[in-house]
């Protein structure tokens, strides 16, 4: 015996196969929404080590120690490659979103209905702005190191130069 539903028509939930049975999903509950929130939280805590590890290189620009320059330098870099794999994801997410940046990517979010992810994509652009900004002044600051270096580099080069020159007239 058939069971009628809505207009007639057979009553499919639960259906019966083989003596279990089957639960078919409820077609107006809304489609289960991807969780954004554990990328970018990676995404904010990555940037957050990063800025860290550029303050370090900032300061010690200010010290004039090259080898421990060099050595902070290098560790941003290789920090800056291994994050890169994370910032590829949160640039899928954000075109999943169909977002063109972070901050409409936050507006797509609280539409729906994420505001945990939403909060954590506008903190993640701040932060990237934020590392940006620290990210000129440091370029900044180690090109004004270079130009002091290479200047005093010549002046010396200059003197020794005199220096011989002086050195052999007098030989």
């Amino acid at each position: 015996m058939n069971q009628r539903g809505i207009g007639g028509f057979p009553d499919f939930s639960p259906l019966i196969i083989e003596g279990q049975a089957i639960h078919l999903p409820d077609e107006t509950a809304a489609p289960e929404q991807p969780d954004y929130t554990a990328e970018l939280r990676i995404g904010l805590d990555l940037v957050a080590a990063l800025h860290g590890k550029l303050l370090d290189l900032d300061a010690l620009l200010l010290t004039g120690r090259p080898t421990e320059i060099v050595e902070a330098a290098s560790l941003v870099e290789a920090s800056l490659k291994a994050s890169a794999p994370a910032f590829e994801r949160i640039a899928e997410l954000v075109e999943q979103l169909g977002a063109g940046n972070l901050k409409a990517a936050a507006l797509h979010l609280r539409e729906a209905e994420q505001p945990d992810a939403a909060r954590l994509a506008e903190a993640l652009r701040l932060a990237l702005k934020r590392f940006a900004t620290r990210s000129v002044q440091a370029n900044r600051r180690a090109q004004h190191l270079t130009r002091g270096l290479n200047t005093a580099l010549r002046s010396l080069q200059a003197l020794g130069v005199h220096e011989s020159g002086r050195l052999i007239a007098e030989a």
